[in-house]
């Protein structure tokens, strides 16, 4: 699938029809449930608190009732990476034997998972940055006298 962006990402020339027609699409998608502050019950006790935190890292309506799954992953990633950093902080990197702690490699598995996740909800600067170039792009739509006649 190609990497396919939001409309207000979009930077090639589209005409304000098709604009208009792909936000309505992509809000349709988003739903307009909201993200429950209620961690799972299947989280760990600090996969809970993480939870918590990381909806009140995002702005205040960015997050829908979908995203509760990707919050969830992204929680118990950061615990479990939490947990193998004190295993590796306790045996080391290497046994006695020389092999390689396994925490090292729980550690690794889960950063990847959180990696791939935390982006989807925007916890990187990179995707911060495209937030607020979303952020910007819908202030100038709403300012825009002339958009604002043909949405009426």
């Amino acid at each position: 699938m190609p990497n396919i962006k939001p409309i207000a990402l979009q930077n090639g020339h589209i005409s304000n029809e098709a604009i208009e027609e792909r936000q309505i699409a992509e809000d349709k998608l988003k739903g307009s449930t909201k993200v429950n502050m209620k961690a799972p019950k299947e989280l760990s006790k600090n996969g809970k608190k993480l939870y918590k935190n990381i909806i009140e890292l995002l702005p205040e309506g960015f997050l829908n009732g979908g995203d509760t799954f990707v919050v969830s992953i992204v929680a118990e990633a950061l615990d479990r990476m939490s947990v193998s950093q004190v295993k590796i902080n306790a045996d080391g990197l290497f046994s006695e034997e020389g092999d390689e702690n396994n925490a090292v490699k729980t550690y690794e598995r889960y950063s990847k998972i959180f990696e791939k996740f935390s982006a989807k909800i925007g916890l990187s600067p990179k995707d911060r940055s495209a937030l607020a170039i979303l952020m910007l792009n819908d202030k100038d739509n709403n300012e825009d006298e002339l958009l604002n006649i043909l949405k009426s």
